[in-house]
């Protein structure tokens, strides 16, 4: 198994892990750096969202699948598996 990039697991999870509870499950992370990447790819969710939601994607462009779901609650399951608090779900997705 190879190790890593800690850096880029904190700052695009989503490069790095194929789902959120594969960040619960790694040994790599401290439970701090589990934290930031989970929070990190939960705001990256959030923000998609708000993308897709307010067409600001073209229709050439792969990077917001509009038929793919969510990775939120997947997100939220992972948090809660820390005892991370998630985002509250109040006003947009994007205010905190």
């Amino acid at each position: 198994m190879s190790k890593i990039d800690k850096d880029k697991a904190q700052t695009d999870p989503a490069s790095v892990f194929g789902k959120p509870e594969d960040i619960v499950k790694n040994r790599e992370l401290t439970a701090r750096e589990k934290k930031k990447a989970l929070q990190e790819w939960e705001l990256d969710a959030r923000l998609t969202a708000v993308a897709a939601e307010e067409g600001m994607t073209k229709d050439d462009d792969k990077a917001i699948d509009k038929s793919k779901k969510s990775p939120l609650p997947e997100i939220k399951k992972a948090q809660e598996d820390m005892g991370i608090k998630p985002a509250k779900e109040d006003g947009s997705p994007t205010k905190f």
